[in-house]
């Protein structure tokens, strides 16, 4: 528990604290995957936040949107997650309350309204497919965060 009595002799500053309720909204969007899509793109079965771990998220105060159904395909219904404290959400009102969002494959199509919020995405950024994908995101001004990108240890 946080102490109110300052660090040094001269600050001022009131002490922190943290306010009631959900802090950040993060939103997890379905993946377009369909069995029957006549699409050349037919989306992703996986999902890119597990009920599990949207779980320790809201324990750790944030807040987690699920788009309807996204979770379906990769053997998660939309009861996991609300069993786990998420809400469930259409594609829309996930977008637009959600600060930070997370898909596996970012959603080209959708990146007007997603104008700045941060997208947490596999982007490959220094393929050509990638490159342009950033270049759309920053037109449309989305702080992209492209998870090839994160470093990582393998323990074998």
């Amino acid at each position: 528990m946080a102490s109110a009595t300052p660090l040094l002799k001269n600050d001022t500053l009131p002490a922190a604290t943290m306010a009631a309720g959900v802090g950040l909204e993060l939103g997890v969007l379905h993946e377009g995957y369909a069995p029957d899509a006549k699409l050349a793109s037919t989306g992703d079965q996986r999902v890119s936040l597990v009920p599990s771990v949207a779980e320790q998220l809201i324990k750790d105060g944030y807040g987690v949107i699920v788009e309807r159904g996204a979770g379906v395909y990769s053997g998660f219904a939309d009861s996991a997650y609300e069993e786990k404290g998420c809400r469930i959400a259409s594609r829309a009102e996930v977008i637009q309350k959600s600060q930070v969002l997370f898909s596996i494959e970012p959603p080209v199509n959708d990146f007007a309204p997603l104008k700045g919020k941060t997208l947490i995405s596999w982007v490959g950024r220094l393929q050509d497919k990638g490159k342009d994908i950033v270049a759309k995101a920053n037109a449309a001004q989305i702080r992209l965060i492209d998870v090839t990108a994160v470093p990582r240890i393998t323990i074998a």
